[in-house]
């Protein structure tokens, strides 16, 4: 006996999104894993902060808890497959909510955390100039239209390619977008953090939902099918 529509709907709405969460998770998990272990200057000079090192295990941890749970949860039509699932699923939907609730009522050391990252990020870029921090860097410069530490500090070691706003005097490449680490401090406030946390739990629970949804849907395929002899 086959799942009813709603069943079948639900069963194909957690394969998607257990896809794009893999996805993500192994995004998440080698982004990590790679600032973690490329944060060696020349001669080995250590560039990591006690705040970088923070967050990128924070990092590595929510990639691997979001590829276990997308992982566990391709078993969709397993009754304890989708046990285990729902669990995870309820412990990731509180942690965002309580994750939430801590940065909106410390807010300022969350802040100085997002914005220390990026000074390491950016001071690792200056001597490393790979790819995947210039990325990062990208997205924070045109999240927050910002660049560095100063449109002076750009313009003497020449990193203006990562920054939104430049233009060329006497050959030389200048930023004239804002020290980042005011802007980020000014900009980023409490209520966003709070929502984009909640957002991310709500998305959670509407996967429990579906995965309850579905549990109930195999359970009663289960107690309706014909017992069959030998």
């Amino acid at each position: 006996m086959t799942l009813d529509g709603c069943g079948q709907m639900c069963k194909w709405i957690l394969i998607l999104f257990n896809v794009l969460y893999v996805l993500v998770g192994l995004l998440i998990l080698g982004l990590g894993f790679y600032l973690r272990f490329s944060a060696e200057g020349p001669l080995n000079i250590d560039l990591k902060t006690n705040h970088f090192i923070f967050v990128v295990g924070l990092l590595m941890a929510v990639g691997a808890v979001i590829l276990l749970t997308a992982v566990i949860g391709f078993c969709s039509e397993n009754k304890t497959s989708l046990g285990v699932y729902s669990s995870l699923l309820t412990v990731l939907a509180t942690a965002a909510i309580i994750a939430g609730i801590l940065a909106y009522n410390n807010s300022h050391k969350f802040v100085d955390h997002v914005g220390e990252f990026y000074a390491t990020v950016y001071g690792q870029y200056m001597i490393k100039k790979d790819w995947i921090r210039g990325t990062i860097l990208k997205l924070f410069h045109n999240t927050f239209d910002c660049c560095g530490l100063g449109g002076t500090v750009q313009t003497i070691l020449g990193e203006t390619d990562v920054c939104p706003q430049r233009f060329s005097l006497l050959g030389l490449s200048i930023s004239n977008s804002s020290n980042c680490l005011t802007v980020i401090v000014a900009q980023m406030q409490a209520s966003s953090v709070l929502w984009f946390f909640l957002g991310i739990a709500g998305v959670m629970l509407f996967l429990l939902f579906c995965s309850i949804l579905l549990y109930c849907g195999v359970k009663k395929r289960m107690y309706n099918s014909p017992l069959m002899y030998y």
